[in-house]
């Protein structure tokens, strides 16, 4: 014979089983929209999307006046700069004023830089991270 009976609710134990899967899910969140080079999901995210930056860097060296994609690979792009053979891919969402990106510059780092961080990243490759 089975008999049903109606045991209270432990508030806490159910709590504690909304809390844990938020709580893991902004973790998720929060590394896998990291703007640091040294959070291994940036660097994955980074080496899937490593073809697409070179063709969209291929394309903003040619000259042609290159229209500023929403995304290039798995980053999201605000504006795209070229400077001689530097090209910045600055995306958005770096703070209220800051700015941060991809840099590609094949040619050595000028010095001078003292507003702009910049972190090897792998190849001609970089990060930035401007203060204002």
């Amino acid at each position: 014979m089975l008999v049903l009976t109606r045991r209270p609710v432990d508030r806490l134990r159910v709590l504690a089983w909304l809390v844990y899967p938020l709580a893991a899910s902004s973790l998720v969140l929060l590394f896998l929209s990291s703007q640091s080079p040294a959070n291994p999901l940036f660097r994955l995210r980074f080496l899937l999307s490593r073809p697409a930056l070179e063709n969209a860097t291929l394309i903003a060296l040619s000259n042609k006046p290159p229209a500023t994609p929403a995304w290039v690979g798995l980053f999201p792009v605000g504006r795209i700069d070229v400077h001689q053979s530097e090209v910045r891919f600055v995306s958005e969402g770096c703070g209220v004023i800051d700015e941060c990106g991809l840099a590609y510059m094949p040619d050595p780092i000028p010095k001078g830089r003292n507003k702009t961080r910049i972190k090897h990243i792998g190849g001609p490759w970089y990060h930035l991270y401007s203060d204002f």
